[in-house]
């Protein structure tokens, strides 16, 4: 597996740290450099983190491990109304975004009451193109067991947030609920930080489920081959966005035959990958397991 960190740092002598990375069969997810200042996303072998480390304390920069990095994750209110798109849906998707998710927000068309509140098809194919799903419901403790229903049918790891304590629901984050204002406190930044775990520890199970059937290339590996292909436009950002199991693809309808065309080892993309129109954004790669393509090699 790899682990993914942010260097933070000056520029002198900064490219030593690229090259070692690509040295020990690592990747730069993102580069920016602002005048003196430099910032990296890394992802490297675990194994080889103390080397890392070790270098990133010899160039005097600083380092944070991104536990949420190369995961897409899309935060789910039950309206896109004030009653129920309130604040802590956006502290909740900053604070993911802090971690190293990509993040996303949405509303539910018919999430409103709980008697009759509902999920339809295309929301629940959305949802399901995420890594996972964060579900902010609000303080009323009949209404979030009632609304969690909606989530069990859902093929996508997922948590509930909402205000009550005691609520025995799986991955339940108590202790935000409807508020108004930003969750600015010592306390608040705590519950920002359980759901931020719980959410990490959804996505590690996911991981290592993964990795007993590993896929054919790793996702760090084929965004590399097609930005080799199709270069990243001046002043666009994530039009290749990283998943645990693929890659989400920003792109052209006339680019796809290129990307199909790709080569991965010894094979073509369109051999090891299934790439599909996306209901959400853009094109959605899933990658194949090992088993079903064998070696690239």
């Amino acid at each position: 597996m790899y682990e993914i960190m942010m260097f933070e740092g000056g520029v002198y002598k900064f490219n030593e740290l690229k090259e070692l990375v690509e040295d020990i069969g690592g990747f730069i997810l993102q580069e920016s450099v602002m005048q003196t200042e430099t910032m990296l996303h890394l992802a490297f072998p675990e194994e080889e983190e103390r080397i890392i480390r070790d270098k990133i304390k010899d160039l005097g920069g600083k380092f944070r491990k991104l536990p949420l990095g190369g995961s897409e994750i899309i935060i789910v209110a039950p309206s896109l109304g004030k009653h129920h798109a309130v604040d802590p849906i956006c502290d909740i998707s900053e604070y993911l975004r802090r971690k190293g998710a990509i993040t996303n927000m949405m509303g539910l068309a018919r999430g409103v009451g709980k008697r009759i509140a509902q999920m339809t098809v295309e929301e629940r194919e959305v949802l399901e193109e995420f890594d996972a799903a964060v579900f902010v419901f609000g303080n009323i403790k009949e209404c979030i067991e009632e609304k969690s229903g909606l989530c069990e049918s859902l093929d996508v790891p997922h948590i509930i947030v909402g205000g009550p304590q005691g609520l025995a629901l799986e991955h339940y984050v108590a202790g935000v609920g409807r508020r108004t204002d930003r969750m600015r406190r010592t306390h608040e930044i705590d519950t920002l930080e359980r759901v931020a775990a719980e959410v990490e520890e959804v996505i590690e199970e996911r991981r290592l489920e993964i990795e007993e059937d590993p896929l054919a290339a790793s996702p760090l590996f084929i965004k590399e081959m097609i930005e080799m292909v199709i270069p990243q436009k001046a002043g666009e950002e994530f039009s290749l966005i990283i998943q645990i199991d693929g890659l989400r693809l920003n792109i052209e309808e006339e680019d796809v035959p290129m990307i199909k065309d790709v080569s991965v080892g010894k094979k073509k993309l369109s051999e090891i990958c299934e790439l599909e129109k996306s209901r959400y954004k853009g094109y959605l790669l899933k990658i194949k397991t090992e088993a079903e393509v064998g070696s690239i090699y």
